[in-house]
């Protein structure tokens, strides 16, 4: 699966070089008094469950953070004003921004991300991967 580079991830799984880059980014409803990261503090924050936006939201100091399957459920309760804010990936923030009426995208990047390939550790250090190749790749 695609996930973004991180040292504690790398800790786990082996990463293909990198295919692309992104920033975590802030989603705000149009008339937010929040204007930046900063003001962040001591509000809640909406996220998608285990990923870089996750571990980013917990930082914010004094943040509570609400944790959802997946970043529409955390888009659909900013637009009922049960959260102040979304942190996610910018390319989905702007997919959602752009289909929901009342939202904006923060200025400010929270964190510049790369994406990767991840793969079983095992996999690279036993050489099967060759095997992998070979078996669903082959010429014949």
């Amino acid at each position: 699966a695609g996930m973004t580079v991180t040292e504690e991830r790398q800790r786990s799984v082996e990463f293909t070089d990198t295919y692309a880059n992104s920033n975590q980014v802030a989603i705000v409803k149009e008339d937010s008094d929040i204007t930046g990261s900063d003001a962040l503090a001591g509000k809640i924050i909406g996220v998608q469950l285990g990923t870089t936006g996750d571990a980013l939201a917990t930082e914010i100091k004094d943040a509570t953070v609400e944790r959802y399957n997946k970043g529409l459920e955390a888009v659909q309760s900013l637009t009922q004003g049960k959260i102040d804010a979304v942190v996610i990936d910018q390319a989905t923030a702007e997919a959602f921004v752009k289909k929901t009426e009342g939202i904006k995208i923060l200025e400010e990047k929270m964190s510049e991300e790369e994406y990767a390939i991840a793969i079983a550790k095992e996999l690279k250090e036993e050489g099967k991967i060759d095997e992998i190749v070979a078996k669903y790749m082959d010429a014949e």
